[in-house]
């Protein structure tokens, strides 16, 4: 509450107030907790930064035992197996757009200039297994029996998170070296990831090394693809966009949503929350730009109301699927805070107001980190710096973009 973030050392300023909390000064104390730990922490899918298990995890069912294993285990036992705190690219990308939004919503030098120094960091730690601008996760990851990715090995989802902030930078300040660095992730999504053939669309894998295809993955790079290619007046780009943002317009579903994977048996998720979101949040750029009966606005307007009705509990806690509540997870609560401040309309922005309530009622602490989830049976209260840190810090300088009138289409 206002009062917390006093005794934690925040500016308190006139901000609009959410549940008691001045969410001026909870979005500061939020960013001042994590660069007071230089942006490094805990992932919840960092099992195999173990030395231990990663000695022992030869195979993939062994490699998804130890990531969720130590995910899933009541207690944090990260010290204990040797895991290192650490950043994580993506996490470094969403409080670089965070401080971006802060910059822009009060012009403050300070914002622009943290900003700065973590597109910098960004610069010099992309991945090392290709020569275009790409990044991927800081530990290995086992993608259940689809494909496993090594450390600094890159896919399109990460690179994403973290090339949109060099392109708000340039919108921002006119800096040549940014949009040179965005425009090349984008290169790196059409020239070096994968590709497969869906229903006559050539679409993206998930990684340069599969042949795994997830919608929203593909939502994500044509956004950045689109507004690169805007930019440059690059119509490869341009058309590659066009195609990406087909296949997702045709892949939505009879009931407005769409499943993780095409095709859908390939993954255990269905109509999930905050991919449903990614998804949207991807589409809103494009939708606005095209004529009113184009089938991307009408798609965009359909999976609204689908993710509107469908993923929130009435208190504005965030359901996991459609058809499954628990457990109510700060990722999902982050990117909703993202997807309904895209635009000016009531229902949105109400149902962002009650979603922020429940997360700083249930999932805030004043010390100023966010814990991840309430399950069923366990809150898992761990300051997973990626997870919980980072997409809130986003979420909540988006929130208040908007609520300062700021265009949130720019995010």
């Amino acid at each position: 509450m206002v009062g917390e973030a006093e005794r934690n050392g925040v500016d308190v300023q006139d901000g609009p107030e959410v549940a008691g909390y001045d969410t001026v000064a909870v979005c500061r104390n939020a960013l001042t907790w994590a660069r007071e730990r230089d942006y490094a922490g805990y992932d919840p899918y960092d099992g195999l930064n173990s030395p231990i298990l990663s000695a022992i995890s030869r195979h993939w069912l062994l490699r998804l035992l130890s990531i969720h294993g130590v995910q899933k285990f009541p207690l944090n036992l990260r010290s204990y197996l040797g895991i290192p705190e650490q950043r994580n690219p993506k996490g470094i990308g969403l409080f670089a757009s965070a401080y971006l939004n802060e910059y822009e919503r009060t012009g403050e030098d300070a914002a622009l200039e943290e900003a700065e120094r973590l597109l910098d960091w960004l610069a010099d730690n992309r991945s090392p297994a290709f020569d275009r601008s790409s990044w991927g996760y800081n530990f290995d990851w086992q993608n259940s029996t689809k494909f496993f990715l090594p450390a600094t090995h890159p896919c399109g989802v990460v690179t994403v998170f973290c090339a949109r902030p060099f392109l708000r930078h340039y919108d921002l300040t006119g800096f040549d070296r940014s949009l040179a660095v965005a425009h090349d992730a984008a290169t790196f999504l059409i020239e070096d990831i994968g590709t497969e053939f869906v229903d006559g669309y050539e679409v993206l894998t998930y990684t340069p090394y599969d042949s795994y295809v997830a919608v929203n993955a593909n939502a994500l790079a044509a956004d950045l693809l689109w507004r690169v290619g805007k930019r440059l007046d690059d119509e490869t780009l341009l058309s590659r966009a066009r195609e990406l943002f087909s296949f997702v317009v045709d892949a939505q579903t009879e009931v407005g949503g769409w499943h993780y994977s095409v095709p859908a048996s390939d993954s255990h998720l269905g109509y999930d929350n905050f991919h449903t979101g990614f998804v949207l949040e991807s589409l809103s750029r494009y939708a606005r730009e095209q004529d009113v009966d184009h089938p991307a606005r009408e798609a965009y307007e359909r999976g609204m109301r689908f993710h509107r009705e469908n993923h929130f509990e009435s208190d504005g806690a965030p359901k996991f699927e459609d058809d499954q509540s628990r457990p109510y997870d700060v990722h999902a609560a982050a990117q909703a805070l993202v997807t309904f401040t895209r635009r000016d309309d009531p229902e949105d922005a109400a149902l962002a107001s009650r979603v922020l309530k429940w997360t700083l009622d249930r999932l805030y602490d004043p010390e100023g980190y966010f814990y991840r989830r309430i399950g069923r049976f366990v809150t898992d209260e761990t300051p997973y710096i990626r997870w919980n840190q980072a997409w809130m810090c986003l979420a909540l300088s988006a929130f208040l973009k908007q609520e300062h009138g700021v265009d949130p289409n720019q995010l």
